[in-house]
């Protein structure tokens, strides 16, 4: 799963603190003055424990409040109002949230207050983000946010630039998100506010998160942690905990991220924010779903639906509808898993939160294939791949876009250098000329350059000769290689769809003509293509990233036997359609070093060509052995084999050309060659041994992580 709903935090709103010896120096005070001068020094008291107390925050906001309202301080009872609102959509309770801003609104506009007023209509931004309508939220919020510039309300900008970038993520526009946080946190830095810069660091590292950038990501997070006082909990301390968690998640290890969560989750309920401990009860029900303790992660699910539901809020809602549609797909409770899963396409639908789309279609397509129902499954797979395919467009199209700058700055270099060395050349001839006195230092000067050139020249054309024939080398290889890969996306990639194309024209103009049998072979047939173009394309689109050099390894201590377990999950279902058995006897203790991705779609890959090329009723056999300071994994099929030729041109690009099937699927051999790619990237070696008609082994090693 290349997408998991993880939760993540951003810390939306930016209120001073003023620390324990100013809330002290504020009760003392508050003890000394008299009631109308207490309205304001309550509203203080309550941006103190803002992040800190949701009750005290309720009762010093009412206290402001009803003193405000008592002497008529119109100004410090809006701000009260809306105290309260943030308050109660932070604990589950919308009805009151609006009640609250709209009072405040309308006690600004009838008295006159405009910079109260543009408050307001942030909050009322605020709630529609806390409920998951973006689309509305992004309207009302940069509205707010010119008039703070209008009215030049640093602290309301800095509000506003926050939660409009959490809008932007939610609808996965990851560089609008980037770039609002990056102009907020220039602001706090230029405006000298250092409290404010903990929280935006946490929101900036939250935006690499989503954007898979896990380094940089952690690095935010370990400065929000390290900078933190432990002893006074905050929302930001709480949230950076909580986003560790989601790195390691995400980098596949669920038990280190366990560990954050729970960590993340006592501090939620010191703080009392419903909000925030709903989307922890989704992160440990989705960790304990991958470490395959269901049971455990439905009763957090449970927990976090019901208060998402309190809250309204929908994009949490829909992350939790999927994961429980997974559990009930798996418990084979259809009815409820499909119940859920309409549920959150309709959410996703109607407030445009497309961030985790692509796992919704996913699960769609797991659902159907479970019930055999191989259409639908093909349609949603389809729009899974559609999705990502939009999404490699507008990162292909940036990659455009940057390598065009790369290249117009390397253009002004050159002409700079042009332009030095001209000056150079001038200076010389200058120099030449005041250094000649007589005839003979002439001759001597031209006789001596003469030689030097005619010399220089030789050595020269030698070795641009050299050159020239490494280059012409080199170019031959490259011209292979793109002949290769224009043949695959002409072709092969073609072909497939074609299939598809023809096939759902055949069986839609034939269906009422065509026997149960014949449909149900049809249906195989699509199901078939499809797979076939959705592996070529993933294949295609990693090759490209190796190519253009973008695809960064990642070492580290994997455990090898459950990276094979969650490889030959996918493959189940084809298993299954062409009766073939999947044995896995691989039981290794020891750690391999490798990049997890890397490895995983190799061992993807292995394992499809296995079921390819096994006939009905076949075998393939994964196993292992611990050799040296390595362990070597083999996966072995009883199926049509190969012959010499076929073996020594398998990893070889310009030359590799993938077989029919046993059930004609096609392919490129293209798969086979990252495979190779991947596997020398990690340190390890890759070899085949087979024999016509009596099947084939693909082995390849890795190194243990006691080898360093």
């Amino acid at each position: 799963m290349k997408h998991r709903h993880l939760l993540i935090f951003f810390l939306l709103l930016t209120q001073f603190s003023f620390g324990q010896n100013k809330m002290d120096s504020l009760q003392n005070l508050l003890d000394k003055s008299d009631e109308k001068d207490q309205a304001y020094i309550y509203l203080l008291l309550a941006k103190d424990v803002f992040y800190k107390d949701t009750h005290q925050l309720i009762a010093y906001s009412k206290k402001a409040d009803s003193l405000a309202e008592h002497f008529q301080i119109d100004s410090t009872r809006v701000n009260a109002l809306n105290f309260l609102s943030y308050a109660a959509i932070n604990t589950g309770r919308l009805d009151a949230a609006i009640a609250y801003n709209k009072k405040a609104t309308d006690i600004s506009e009838s008295k006159g207050l405009n910079k109260e007023k543009t408050l307001s209509q942030y909050y009322k931004g605020y709630i529609l983000y806390a409920t998951g309508q973006s689309d509305s939220s992004l309207k009302v919020l940069n509205q707010a946010y010119e008039q703070s510039i209008q009215y030049v309300d640093n602290k309301l900008q800095l509000k506003c630039l926050n939660t409009i970038a959490a809008n932007y993520l939610n609808q996965g526009k990851y560089k609008e998100a980037l770039e609002k946080f990056t102009r907020a946190y220039h602001l706090a830095d230029s405006l000298k506010m250092k409290d404010k810069l903990i929280n935006l660091s946490l929101n900036i590292g939250t935006t690499f998160l989503y954007n898979e950038e896990l380094d940089k990501a952690i690095e935010y997070f370990e400065k929000v942690i390290t900078s933190s006082d432990t002893t006074n909990v905050t929302i930001a301390y709480a949230s950076a905990l909580n986003n560790m968690g989601s790195c390691y998640s995400r980098m596949g290890k669920h038990k280190e991220a366990l560990v954050y969560f729970e960590k993340a989750l006592p501090a939620y309920l010191k703080l009392n924010n419903k909000l925030y401990i709903a989307q922890v009860y989704t992160n440990l029900g989705q960790s304990n779903y991958f470490l395959n303790n269901n049971e455990l992660a439905l009763k957090y699910l449970k927990k976090a639906t019901g208060l998402n539901r309190q809250n309204q809020s929908q994009n949490q809602l829909i992350v939790n509808l999927i994961l429980l549609a997974k559990l009930n797909i798996e418990d084979s409770n259809f009815r409820q898993a499909k119940y859920n899963l309409d549920e959150a396409l309709s959410l996703a639908n109607e407030y445009n939160i497309n961030y985790n789309k692509s796992d919704l279609y996913q699960t769609y397509s797991y659902y159907f294939s479970e019930r055999n129902q191989f259409e639908q499954a093909l349609e949603y797979k389809q729009k899974e791949l559609n999705l990502k395919d939009s999404i490699f467009n507008e990162s292909r199209q940036q990659q455009i876009s940057e390598l065009q700058t790369k290249f117009e700055t390397r253009q002004k270099q050159i002409e700079n250098e042009s332009l030095r060395k001209d000056i150079s050349l001038n200076r010389l001839q200058i120099e030449k000329q005041n250094q000649i006195r007589d005839f003979l230092i002439v001759i001597t000067l031209i006789v001596i350059s003469l030689i030097f050139i005619l010399l220089n020249r030789g050595r020269l054309k030698k070795k641009s000769h050299q050159i020239i024939e490494a280059q012409k080398l080199e170019l031959e290889i490259l011209n292979k290689t793109k002949d290769k890969f224009f043949s695959i996306i002409a072709h092969d990639l073609r072909s497939p769809f074609n299939a598809l194309i023809g096939l759902s024209n055949l069986l839609s103009s034939s269906y009422d003509h065509l026997s149960d049998e014949d449909r149900k072979n049809f249906i195989q047939d699509l199901n078939t293509a499809s797979e076939s173009a959705f592996n070529l394309l993933d294949n295609l689109l990693t090759w490209a990233r190796i190519q253009q050099g973008s695809l960064q390894i990642q070492k580290q201590e994997e455990d090898i036997s459950l990276l094979i377990k969650e490889s030959i999950e996918p493959h189940e279902a084809t298993a299954k359609l062409k009766n073939i058995s999947i044995v896995n006897t691989v039981d290794v203790k020891s750690k391999v070093i490798i990049d997890r991705f890397m490895i995983k779609t190799l061992i993807v890959n292995l394992i499809n060509n296995a079921l390819k090329f096994t006939n009905e009723g076949g075998l393939v056999k994964i196993s292992s052995e611990e050799k040296d300071e390595n362990i070597i994994i083999s996966i072995h099929d009883n199926g049509v084999g190969m012959t010499q030729e076929q073996m020594n041109n398998l990893f070889k690009l310009d030359k590799s050309k993938s077989s029919l099937g046993t059930h004609k699927e096609t392919g490129t051999g293209l798969g086979l060659i990252l495979c190779q790619e991947f596997i020398e990237k990690n340190d390890g070696q890759i070899w085949v041994e087979s024999e016509k008609g009596k099947g084939t082994t693909f082995k390849f090693s890795l190194v243990t992580a006691s080898a360093d």
